[in-house]
């Protein structure tokens, strides 16, 4: 009997496990990758004005909604403040579009996996529907990737700082 339940608890540890496990997928033909829970599907894509090109898509698991946007600047951004900057213009319209109420603020700076040619910025949100997000937004000056989760229920920690941290643009480790 004991041996029984030994077995019936490493059974439900591993397939527990084995649940919380991350999948690298590629964000359509960019060369970027990301660490995800659920699997998007196929990216839609469309061209902006300036001619760069957005790649977006999202999946829900276990209550919690993942999103991904993955903008290919046309014109590439060498100065790496300025580039953050643009991030923020794109967060900002997200704020708008996502019907977000509540904001803890910009926090900049970041560095992706520790490279000094990304910068990244994260930010909290509260939607109209109470839904509480977290993202982080990354560039290395030719990409400007947004990773964001929410949902109504608290979200969990691992699984947040790993998909918020498992973007890898074209040539990182």
């Amino acid at each position: 009997m004991r041996q029984l339940l030994l077995l019936l608890f490493s059974a439900t540890s591993l397939i527990n496990l084995s649940a919380q496990d991350a999948a690298k997928v590629a964000i359509s033909n960019t060369g970027c990758t990301v660490q995800v829970f659920c699997f998007p599907g196929r990216f839609d894509s469309y061209d902006l004005e300036d001619g760069s090109t957005v790649f977006a898509d999202d999946c829900e698991k276990e209550g919690v909604n993942y999103g991904i946007y993955c903008v290919k600047l046309k014109n590439a951004i060498a100065d790496l403040d300025a580039a953050e900057d643009t991030v923020i213009t794109y967060l900002d319209f997200l704020k708008l579009d996502y019907g977000i109420v509540k904001s803890k603020g910009y926090d900049k700076g970041h560095k992706l996996n520790k490279n000094d040619a990304t910068r990244g910025v994260y930010d909290t949100w509260e939607d109209v529907d109470k839904n509480k997000w977290k993202l982080k937004a990354w560039t290395n000056g030719n990409f400007i990737c947004i990773l964001y989760m929410f949902s109504g229920k608290e979200l969990p920690d691992k699984k947040t700082e790993i998909f918020l941290e498992g973007l890898r643009f074209p040539g990182m480790k």
